[in-house]
Parts: C-alpha cells; sequence; structure tokens
C-alpha cells in the first residue's frame, strides 16, 4: 500500500505541473517572438575588384624552336633522345629515302621511280644550339608535317602558351599582369606577364565545334621544380581593376514583385529592405552599383525575415557571435 501512496503522489504531481510547463513553454516562446527573429549581418566594405580573362595553356621552355619537316617521310635512324645536348647543324635523324618515296607516290599518284631523290631530305639537323627537349618520332614510322619531329631548348626559362578566345581578346595587352596555376604546382598561384601576341588568327576544334583563337605567351616572373614543360596551366590575365567598389554574396540579394534587387539590413533591432542596383556577376557575389554603403549591416539569412519591419535579434557580425 505504501508503493501505491507513493505513485499516486507522482501522479498527482504530474497532472499539477504539466499545465505549468505547457504555460512556460508558449510563454518563453512568445517572449522569443518578441525578440525578434535571430539573425546575423555582414558588415558592408569596400574593396578592389579585378576583371580577368581565364585560358587555359601549357607550360614550355621560353627560349625554344620546333622542328619540322618540309614533306612527308619515314625516319631511319634516330641520333638524339631527350635530355641530349646538340649543337647548331647536328644530326638528329636520317631519312630512309625509299620508304619516303612510298609515301610520296602514294600521295601523289605516280610511281615511286618517278620521285626524284632530290625532292627528298636525307638527314634532319638541329637548327639551333641547345637541349633536346623532345624527340617526337620513331624509326620507321611516318613522319607528319602538321606537327615538330622535335623541339630543342635553348634556355631553361620557362612560359605558358595560350589560346585566347577571339571573343575575350579585345580587353588583353602585352604587359598585364597574369596569375598561373595548376593541379601539378606546388604554389596556388605562380605570377607571370603577357610577353606576346601572335599578329593572325587561327581556328582549333572544341570537341565538334571550331572556334577562332589567337595564340599568346605569358612569361613566367616566378618558377620552382614542379612547373615542368608539358604541364597543363589555367592563367588569369588582369585586364582592369575598380577601387573602392562594393560586393554582395548571391544568396543575400533577393527581387520582388517588381523585379527591383533588394536586400535587407538591420537597423536598430528591425529589418529595413533596401533596394539596390546590381552590375557585374563576379566570382564572389554581385558588384552594387548603387543602394549601399560602407558601413551598411546586411542580413545574410534573409529567409528568416518575412516582410520589411520585422522586429529581429542580432546574434552574429561577419559569422563572430554578438556578446
Amino acid at each position: 500500500m505504501k508503493g501505491f501512496g507513493t505513485l499516486m503522489k507522482r501522479y498527482v504531481m504530474l497532472i499539477t505541473f504539466t499545465p505549468v510547463i505547457i504555460a512556460g513553454i508558449l510563454i518563453f516562446g512568445q517572449f522569443k517572438n518578441k525578440l525578434g527573429a535571430e539573425v546575423g549581418v555582414l558588415k558592408v566594405k569596400t574593396t578592389l575588384i579585378e576583371q580577368t580573362v581565364t585560358c587555359n595553356g601549357r607550360v614550355e621552355v621560353a627560349e625554344s624552336e620546333d622542328v619540322y619537316v618540309k614533306i612527308p617521310c619515314i625516319a631511319d635512324n634516330i641520333y638524339v633522345k631527350g635530355g641530349d645536348k646538340v649543337k647548331k647543324g647536328d644530326l638528329l635523324f636520317s631519312v630512309d629515302v625509299e620508304a619516303t618515296k612510298q609515301v610520296i607516290s602514294a600521295a601523289s599518284g605516280i610511281s615511286p621511280s618517278l620521285v626524284p631523290d632530290e625532292q627528298i631530305v636525307k638527314e634532319i639537323v638541329a637548327p639551333i644550339s641547345g637541349e633536346v627537349s623532345s624527340i617526337n618520332i620513331s624509326s620507321g614510322e611516318t613522319v607528319s608535317t602538321d606537327s615538330p619531329c622535335a623541339v630543342i631548348s635553348s634556355s631553361d626559362a620557362l612560359q605558358v602558351k595560350i589560346a585566347i578566345q577571339e571573343s575575350r581578346l579585345k580587353n588583353i595587352k602585352v604587359g598585364q599582369k597574369v596569375t598561373v596555376s595548376g593541379t601539378a604546382f606546388t604554389l596556388n598561384e605562380y605570377q607571370g606577364v603577357v610577353s606576346y601576341i601572335a599578329t593572325t588568327a587561327r581556328q582549333q576544334y572544341v570537341g565538334t565545334m571550331i572556334e577562332t583563337v589567337v595564340d599568346a605567351v605569358i612569361s613566367l616572373t616566378e618558377k620552382d621544380e614542379s612547373l615542368k614543360p608539358g604541364l597543363s596551366a589555367k592563367t588569369k590575365i588582369i585586364v582592369g581593376s575598380q577601387k573602392d567598389s562594393i560586393v554582395i554574396p548571391y544568396e543575400y540579394v533577393m527581387q520582388d514583385e517588381f523585379n527591383n534587387e533588394y536586400v535587407y539590413l538591420y537597423k536598430d533591432g528591425y529589418s529595413v529592405k533596401c533596394i539596390i542596383k546590381t552590375g557585374k556577376e563576379l566570382s564572389n557575389g554581385f558588384e552594387i552599383l548603387s543602394g549601399l554603403s560602407s558601413g551598411d549591416l546586411v542580413i545574410i539569412n534573409p529567409d528568416k525575415i518575412k516582410n520589411a519591419g520585422t522586429k529581429v535579434r542580432l546574434i552574429t557580425v561577419e559569422g563572430k557571435t554578438v556578446e
């Protein structure tokens, strides 16, 4: 019977305190609502905006020469390999004359015997002194006129060769600063400068599409051992800059039923709708042309705001908790 009495007391206490707990929860909810929605803010600051053009390319030796053959031929004996030092006039490889006659006759539709020997260059020599960066042929294989059979470097300086799309060319000039990056590089960025822009355009395939591009060269002003000829590189050419600009992340900007772009500002515990005008779409947000000033507090979670004039409670400023 004693246990039954204890159980009854607990039951009575539960019945007594449950309404109190429920009332407390309701009162706390109402009190919290009176405090306002919890928001964080970003303090508007001016910054430097850089306009950039991104191009892809490859690292190559700065002072080098590509070696081409004038007509297709068949390589015979190859006398050098990558890394060899050569002098101007040194023999790179010899040409199999009889096999080359067969290639020429097949292309022109004549008998091999009608192909004159003097038409065939029997030896390919180094046009400059330096180091053989690459030798792109094998004995017995056809040497094409479309790609270099060898590359000879005369310096250890490096550069990045890029192809600029014609739509982006008008803003690019020799002397502009460039940042260079690559997945195989040690540093996140290396500095360079536009040192050469070709005087003629060419066409290249991108998938199944043809685009018109102009070749250019980026001279690297810093390098390390991770920058190796042949590696792919991404370049950002700085074509312009603008001081004292305001940039706001995309997710803070909204649009009303009249197609006005706006943000909510925090002022004296309330949300204030602020109509803005945006400009360029940058990697980190919209450029703000008008509507905001340095020091304004932009609410970073506008989804918490039902409408302008909503009471709000400041929780964080630029990610830091408000004491």
